[in-house]
């Protein structure tokens, strides 16, 4: 997949880094990343691996980051794993990419698995069960939803 880049080919990189030291994400960051994913520009698999990273580490962020991430990356995801039709390697991908089975997700994580639900057309049952399991945990709701198997990452 190749990449066009609107702002240079490793701007969003070190954007991620910079914003790693801060520990914060702002508005002015989520305006480069914005420039980088507009005009149609794909994500390498570095860069959003460098987003899901920064997602993870739960920094506090502004609210634009939380709708930047959600729309972006789970367009991206499912273009690029899933063509809307989520199978159980996805899955695994995903789930391990948000934490893992027992992850307790923030709200830019959570809505960006939301936006993958909607966006697919198919999911297997244990990504329903592990968006199940962190609506719950998010509730406060400690007891795990019933799963077929546990998926081995």
């Amino acid at each position: 997949m190749a990449s066009t880049h609107t702002i240079g080919p490793d701007m969003l990189l070190r954007c991620c880094e910079y914003i790693a030291l801060r520990k914060e994400v702002r508005t002015e960051d989520v305006a480069v990343f914005e420039s980088r994913c507009s005009a149609g520009a794909e994500l390498t698999r570095k860069e959003a691996d460098a987003l899901f990273a920064l997602a993870y580490a739960g920094f506090p962020a502004c609210p634009e980051w939380r709708e930047f991430f959600s729309e972006t990356m789970s367009g991206w995801f499912v273009e690029t794993y899933a063509r809307n039709d989520i199978d159980d390697e996805a899955a695994r991908r995903l789930i391990a990419w948000l934490g893992g089975d027992e992850a307790r997700l923030d709200a830019a994580r959570f809505r960006f698995l939301m936006c993958v639900l909607e966006r697919a057309s198919h999911c297997p049952d244990d990504l329903l069960a592990f968006a199940r399991a962190a609506l719950m945990r998010a509730m406060g709701v400690e007891k795990p939803a019933p799963r077929r198997e546990r998926l081995v990452v």
